[in-house]
C-alpha cells in the first residue's frame, strides 16, 4: 500500500521499505510539513520488525533533492523563531535517520543538493546514477552550515574534502564523488535499476541482527560505556540467536541460509 500525503510517498515491498520525496516540480525540494512526516513514517519504520532496509529516493529521474523548498524561505526561514521551526523538523528527521536500526540507503538519481545531500549523507549507504551532481552552495547563498552536519561530511569525506566541497560550492559529478567516498558506488542509466535492485536484494538476504550489531558498532562512540554496552550485548543476542544456527546449518549443507531476524 502507498500512503501519499504532503508531498511524501511511502510503501513496503518484499521486506524493504521506501521512503520517496514527491515534489519533483521543485526538484523534490523539502519543505516544513515533509521534514514532519519523513519524522513520523521512520518512527513507524523503527517499530516493524519484518522490514529490512530502508531506501530513500526522489520522485522521476532529475533529482533526489535541490535541497530546502525556497518558496518557503520568506515563511520559513526569515524570522528566528520560524527558522528554529524548520531547523528542529529537518534536524530531527536526519537524526532519526542516522539513528534508526536498520540499513539505509539512499538512492540518487539526478541533483543531489544541499540539503539534499545532508538527507543523503544521512543514510548509511549512497548509490547514484552516472548523471548525478552534488554540492554545497552554503558559502554561494550566505548561510552557514551546522556542526553536526559539517562533522558529519567530514567524517565521510575526510577534512581536505569537505573543505573542497564548502570552499568552491561547485556541483561535482557521480565520478568525482566516488573518488572522494562521496557516495559508494555510481552506475550507468541503463543499468541503474537493476544494480540498485541487486544490492538491496543482497543486503536482504544476510542476517539483520548481524548487520544491526555491525551499524550499533560503526557508529558507537567508543568512549561511551553505555553505547559500547549495548555493542557487547547486541553481539551476545547474535550469537544466541535461531539465525546463527541457521547460517551455520546452511554453510555446511551448501545452501542459501533462511534468515528470520531472531
Amino acid at each position: 500500500m502507498i500512503d501519499s500525503s504532503k508531498n511524501i510517498m511511502h510503501y513496503i515491498e518484499n521486506n524493504i521499505a521506501y521512503i520517496k520525496l514527491n515534489n519533483p516540480k521543485k526538484l523534490n525540494a523539502i519543505n516544513l510539513d515533509m521534514w514532519k512526516n519523513i519524522s513520523y513514517i521512520l518512527k513507524d519504520i523503527d517499530n516493524n520488525n519484518k522490514v529490512r532496509c530502508l531506501v530513500l529516493r526522489g520522485e522521476g529521474n532529475k533529482a533526489f533533492s535541490a535541497g530546502a523548498d525556497i518558496s518557503e524561505f520568506d515563511e520559513n526561514r526569515s524570522r528566528i523563531e520560524e527558522v528554529k521551526k524548520y531547523d528542529h523538523a529537518s534536524k530531527n528527521s536526519m537524526k532519526l535517520l542516522q539513528n534508526i536500526s536498520i540499513p539505509t540507503i539512499a538512492i540518487i538519481d539526478g541533483y543531489c543538493i544541499g540539503g539534499g545531500l545532508a538527507t543523503a549523507l544521512s543514510c548509511d549507504l549512497r548509490f547514484a546514477s552516472e548523471k548525478s551532481t552534488f554540492a554545497i552552495p552554503a558559502a554561494k547563498l550566505g548561510l552557514a552550515y551546522d556542526y553536526a552536519g559539517t562533522k558529519r561530511l567530514r567524517d565521510i569525506v575526510g577534512p581536505s574534502n569537505a573543505k573542497h566541497i564548502f570552499y568552491t560550492a561547485r556541483q561535482f559529478t557521480a565520478e568525482e564523488s566516488l573518488k572522494m567516498g562521496l557516495i559508494n558506488s555510481f552506475f550507468k542509466e541503463e543499468d541503474f535499476e537493476k544494480k540498485i535492485i541487486n544490492i538491496l536484494n543482497n543486503i536482504c538476504e544476510n542476517a539483520p541482527l548481524t548487520i544491526s550489531t555491525a551499524k550499533m558498532s560503526i557508529d558507537a562512540d567508543p568512549n561511551n560505556d553505555l553505547q559500547y554496552k549495548k555493542c557487547v550485548d547486541a553481539e551476545k543476542d547474535c550469537f544466541a540467536s535461531s539465525d546463527y544456527q541457521e547460517g551455520r546449518l546452511a554453510f555446511s549443507e551448501k545452501r542459501k541460509p533462511n534468515f528470520t531476524g531472531n
